[in-house]
């Protein structure tokens, strides 16, 4: 899955989440005004704010906030490059809109453009959690499960990126700032900050989903570990077992071979002919079948033999 269609899913879910008192309607429907709404000037000196989405549910649960609320705002559907088909609920500066917008933190009393959120907004964590929830589905964003981590809110103004940054440390989310051309981000790059952000907004599905795929991921990396440390331990072992079936031909076409007991003559005689298996494997292949203790230490005889000692030095040094 893609970033922008795990994002689609999360604002999908999040949209269902309907705030139970009117202070939270009114952060979170502030959080969507400021997060994905553009303030406009019109023919004859009037304003508008426009709240842009790209999904017609999220446009719906906008509408859905606003009702309780007497507003009867304006939809329509725009259609341009490079963002495709939107969604734009249109609030005006006339009756009640107005009202609206300045109990938002929009406008100021005076009818002043403000940018940042009023604090009355945030005096309770549940109306943080709903500004921050209607922020992420006007401005946020994040990584696929599985992908690079990265999640963010972004934002025209400084001031607010700020605000948004500091609202997130309050609950526990740290976040951090990237100052662009033309926006501001408030970002994270913390797997676990990221499912702690789903977890706080109420988007659990894919809480659920994101922590799923990091838990596949670490035990994939510790299996991979394993399987890895084996593989070099097989490696070192099959190049021991190598050296040894060299040294042992040595031995076999030498005068000393011999005068080896057949114990040893039949475990020479194995390694030259398994090179490649493990003391345990190697082991079980004789007839009677040894230990694994044993096979090595006819082994350690054989390779003293090999080095010019002679087998008795070989038992008494590994006998050591």
């Amino acid at each position: 899955m893609t970033a922008v269609g795990f994002t689609r899913d999360v604002k999908l879910e999040l949209a269902q989440v309907a705030p139970t008192t009117e202070h939270c309607r009114r952060a979170q429907l502030a959080g969507l005004v400021f997060g994905a709404g553009v303030f406009e000037l019109t023919a004859g000196g009037h304003f508008r704010v426009r709240v842009s989405v790209a999904h017609p549910a999220l446009a719906r649960h906008l509408l859905a906030l606003l009702k309780p609320l007497d507003v009867e705002a304006s939809v329509r559907t725009v259609d341009s490059a490079p963002l495709g088909l939107r969604y734009e609920v249109l609030l005006g500066d006339e009756g009640r809109d107005l009202q609206l917008l300045n109990e938002l933190g929009v406008l100021s009393d005076d009818l002043a453009v403000q940018m940042t959120v009023p604090r009355r907004l945030m005096e309770r964590r549940c109306c943080q959690v709903a500004l921050l929830r209607g922020l992420f589905l006007g401005c946020g964003s994040t990584s696929a499960p599985g992908a690079s981590v990265h999640a963010e809110f972004t934002v025209e103004g400084e001031g607010l990126a700020e605000q948004i940054r500091r609202l997130l440390a309050r609950l526990d989310l740290p976040f951090s700032l990237a100052r662009r051309e033309r926006n501001v981000a408030c970002y994270t790059k913390r797997g676990q900050t990221v499912a702690d952000l789903l977890a706080v907004l109420g988007a659990h599905d894919a809480c659920l989903r994101w922590e799923e795929h990091s838990v596949l991921g670490t035990v994939r990396e510790s299996a991979n570990r394993l399987a890895n440390c084996d593989a070099a331990n097989a490696r070192r072992a099959a190049a021991a077992g190598r050296r040894q079936a060299a040294l042992l031909r040595e031995l076999r076409a030498s005068p000393a071979w011999d005068d080896l007991p057949a114990q040893l003559r039949q475990v020479a005689d194995l390694r030259i002919e398994y090179p490649y298996l493990s003391l345990s494997e190697l082991a079980a292949t004789a007839e009677p079948p040894l230990s694994r203790s044993a096979l090595n230490h006819r082994l350690r005889r054989l390779t003293a033999v090999a080095a010019g000692r002679p087998p008795d030095q070989g038992r008494r040094r590994g006998a050591t």
